[in-house]
């Protein structure tokens, strides 16, 4: 999995299309989505056309393109729905396989597949038929691993608690991933703490707090003291500042950054965004980052999953 990838949340339509297809132009090798994004095709539209760009200079170049998708609360009630939603992300994507007249066409396997949150759709949060239908879910991912329409299978926005009980019912495979929201405002110590005793990676989603920390003095002074320290003639902007100390996070093989603008995406993103945080976050004294690593106040700009029984 790329260290880097570009989020889609709430770019649709061409949009998506457009600052994809900027990224994979500027290198980025890895892209999130999902499938309450209803941006899935945009995001095939955009590959499609780099693929018919690059014209084969590159071999088997699909193939570079680290792709992750997720499964919605309302696509997880049941076994036989849950199949269905995930045939519709893989049919979306053109990755898996598909049938037709009972003969099965096999794709490229999607690289990874999620469940999206931890409780099915139209249930209150103590309700306890969550339990249930994370557990199924589980179950018809392990299976689509086993046969190879997906390559890997993870979670996103779960704690601790939702982690520990996979112990009970996974019956072949814990996940290899928990995408979960984290930025400096938001640290999730003791869940990363309990991923690395699962072995299972974070990937951090709004590592910019929805560009609400580019803003934030402490995070303006971090990026003009990284910039002094490494005497970079490559602006340090507060967005490579915020990335950079996602990557340096112990236990984090992932960051997704989100931009509709499609120069933005690529910036952030692209190969020299890639190099230049993973610079940035090898590179820099621990005194460069201490006003971030002291941010941590459990701030959350997107929602909280703890209250999910």
């Amino acid at each position: 999995m790329p260290r880097l990838g570009l989020g889609t949340f709430k770019v649709r339509g061409e949009d998506a299309t457009r600052s994809t297809l900027a990224a994979l132009r500027a290198g980025c090798r890895h892209v999130d989505t999902a499938s309450c994004y209803r941006n899935e095709e945009a995001i095939r539209d955009a590959i499609d056309a780099w693929n018919d760009e690059t014209k084969g200079a590159a071999a088997d170049a699909d193939a570079a393109v680290f792709l992750t998708s997720k499964l919605a609360p309302s696509e997880i009630s049941d076994q036989a729905r849950t199949r269905e939603a995930l045939l519709g992300v893989l049919a979306r994507l053109g990755r898996g396989g598909h049938e037709d007249g009972g003969r099965c066409h096999r794709r490229k396997p999607l690289d990874l597949a999620l469940i999206h949150w931890p409780a099915r759709a139209g249930a209150a949060p103590c309700d306890a038929s969550h339990l249930a239908a994370r557990r199924d879910a589980w179950k018809v991912l392990e299976r689509a691993r086993d046969a190879g329409s997906v390559r890997a299978i993870g979670v996103s926005n779960y704690t601790s608690a939702h982690l520990e009980e996979m112990r009970g019912y996974a019956e072949k495979h814990l996940p290899c991933v928990n995408q979960v929201e984290l930025h400096p405002r938001c640290q999730q110590k003791e869940l990363r703490a309990t991923c690395a005793e699962m072995n299972v990676g974070v990937v951090a989603y709004s590592p910019l707090g929805c560009g609400a920390l580019l803003e934030d003095p402490r995070v303006v002074r971090c990026a003009a003291r990284l910039a002094r320290e490494l005497r970079s003639k490559t602006s340090v902007t507060p967005a490579r500042a915020l990335l950079a100390w996602s990557l340096r996070q112990d236990g984090v093989v992932a960051a997704v950054c989100k931009s509709a603008r499609p120069e933005r995406a690529a910036a952030n993103v692209g190969a020299e965004g890639l190099a230049f945080a993973l610079q940035l976050a090898e590179r820099a004294s621990e005194n460069a980052f201490e006003e971030l690593d002291a941010m941590d106040d459990g701030t959350r700009f997107c929602w909280d999953p703890s209250a999910v029984r």
